[in-house]
């Protein structure tokens, strides 16, 4: 990422930097690679640092939040405030929460280091979870499986070849508080799909006693024919196979 690129990035917070535009910075970034979310972090470091220098250089005050809602405002009225700092006094910035933009390429390289790195010729699919409890062993494990039935086959590479993405990424999100759970999202990257969903924690929770590995088998391909079924529908493929 070049510094023209880091302010066309910029440009997703549509001049200010809040709870909302900050997430959508966040998504931009999370569609680049890591050494460009990297980069970005450092040309931000870079403009923060030479504002500040500017500022002081003057005489203007100018904490960290307010650098950071000048850089949020794009590269025009950052260039104003370097050519004279004065100007800075001369507008009202929203400060409140523009902190939030030093902590966004941090919380996507956070994200994306937690992904699992793939070589050449692994799996396709690959299901991971996010939970509020611990998940019952039997459930996972059903998951798990059925994962590397459909990984394993033929017809289901077939299916997936009409995405024209190497992997598939399920985020199985298993949230007994209202509150964490988010509608489905599907997010295509350069090397692959990213797909949560949320799912019913009730059937999961009840899996913990001994001897629901039936029971497991059963909720597990519900779920997981649940998320395939959507991912079909968002990236306008073919029906999906029958479950292996």
């Amino acid at each position: 990422m070049n510094k023209d690129q880091f302010w066309k990035a910029i440009c997703e917070l549509d001049g200010y930097a809040d709870d909302e535009s900050v997430y959508d910075l966040r998504e931009l970034l999370l569609g680049e690679d890591a050494e460009d979310v990297a980069a970005f972090q450092v040309l931000l470091d870079e403009q923060l640092a030479v504002l500040s220098a500017r500022a002081a250089e003057a005489g203007v005050e100018l904490d960290e939040a307010e650098a950071c809602a000048v850089v949020a405002a794009g590269r025009e009225a950052y260039e104003a405030v370097l050519a004279d700092p004065a100007e800075f006094g001369r507008r009202d910035w929203d400060t409140e929460d523009a902190l939030a933009l030093r902590e966004t390429a941090a919380d996507v390289l956070e994200f994306l280091g937690g992904l699992p790195d793939f070589a050449e010729g692994d799996e396709w699919l690959h299901v991971s979870f996010g939970s509020d409890f611990t998940i019952p062993s039997a459930y996972e494990n059903a998951v798990e499986s059925l994962a590397e039935s459909i990984d394993r086959s033929p017809e289901w590479r077939r299916w997936w070849q009409g995405a024209e993405s190497p992997r598939l990424f399920v985020f199985l999100e298993l949230m007994k508080s209202p509150e964490l759970r988010e509608p489905p999202h599907l997010r295509r990257r350069r090397e692959s799909v990213e797909f949560s969903m949320s799912i019913d924690p009730q059937n999961v929770r009840g899996l913990r006693l001994p001897g629901r590995g039936g029971k497991a088998s059963e909720v597990a391909r519900g779920d997981l024919m649940a998320c395939l079924n959507r991912v079909a529908e968002e990236l306008s493929l073919e029906s999906v196979p029958p479950l292996p």
